[in-house]
């Protein structure tokens, strides 16, 4: 398999966020679109660590169903995608930050590689030191 489908949607993906850069820029100012983007960055930097510890004392106390262990991955996906520069990594890390949608992309992920409902039996052995 070839990188150039990933390497096209990465490359319009970045020059479609710095659009969107340059267009709020336009209307509200170059300062405030640099300090909403830091805001941003910010604030789901502090979410992200409020949920993760949530996720981690699940995990850790036996309670995390099986799409679950996913959870935490996904937030580190979210604290990256908030952490970049930019208004649309900002929204689709936001939406990783909101539980049933999260719980969603990782019941969809687990199910597409065959631990879901297709295939497996959904168990999650989890080993403590």
């Amino acid at each position: 398999m070839s990188c150039g489908p990933i390497l096209l949607a990465a490359v319009a993906g970045f020059a479609l966020e710095l659009y969107v850069l340059i267009e709020v820029g336009a209307r509200v100012g170059a300062v405030q679109t640099v300090s909403l983007v830091f805001l941003t960055a910010i604030v789901g930097t502090a979410l992200v660590r409020g949920q993760g510890l949530v996720a981690l004392q699940r995990l850790q106390a036996g309670r995390a169903e099986r799409a679950e262990v996913l959870e935490g991955p996904l937030l580190v996906v979210a604290a990256l995608l908030l952490l970049l520069p930019g208004f649309i990594t900002d929204a689709m890390g936001a939406l990783l930050l909101v539980p049933p949608l999260r719980r969603r992309v990782a019941r969809r992920l687990f199910e597409r590689h065959g631990h879901g409902p297709r295939g497996g039996d959904g168990t999650i052995i989890v080993v403590r030191r």
